[in-house]
C-alpha cells in the first residue's frame, strides 16, 4: 500500500537522517509487505547524498526479504524451529522465494557481523 497516494508528506514529517552521527545501516526488501521499505531506504540515501552529513552511511535493498530483514542467526534464536514453516505462512515472499529470503537474512547477518566486528575494533 502506498501511503503517499493519499497524500505526499511534507519535509515537517521526513525524518531527518542527516542529523545522525556515527554509522548508519539501511536495510529493507522491495517484496516487504507491510512496508515500503525499500523506497524509504532509496530515500533516506537520496537524502543523505543531497545534503551536508556526517553519518558513516551503508543503504542496502534487497530484492526479497520480506519484512523480516533481519539477521538470520537473530531469527534462529527467536525461533529455533520451524522457522521458515512460519515465515511461508506469514508472508508470501517467503513462500515464493523461500532461498532467495533465507540467502537476504544470512547476507544481513554477514554485513551487521562484519560491522559490529568494526565497531568493537575501533
Amino acid at each position: 500500500m502506498d501511503s503517499e497516494k493519499a497524500r505526499e508528506h511534507t519535509e515537517e514529517e521526513m525524518i531527518k537522517i542527516e542529523n545522525i552521527k556515527g554509522k548508519l545501516i539501511l536495510i529493507g526488501a522491495d517484496d516487504d509487505s507491510f512496508w515500503e521499505a525499500g523506497k524509504y531506504v532509496r530515500r533516506m540515501e537520496q537524502r543523505l547524498k543531497e545534503r551536508p552529513h556526517s553519518c558513516d552511511y551503508e543503504a542496502v535493498v534487497y530484492e526479497h526479504g520480506t519484512h523480516f530483514v533481519l539477521p538470520e542467526s537473530m531469527l534462529r534464536l527467536a525461533l529455533p524451529v520451524g522457522l521458515k514453516l512460519v515465515l511461508k505462512f506469514v508472508f508470501r515472499a517467503a513462500k515464493e522465494y523461500p532461498n532467495e529470503c533465507e540467502a537476504t537474512r544470512k547476507d544481513i547477518d554477514r554485513r551487521l557481523s562484519a560491522a559490529i566486528q568494526e565497531w568493537i575494533a575501533e
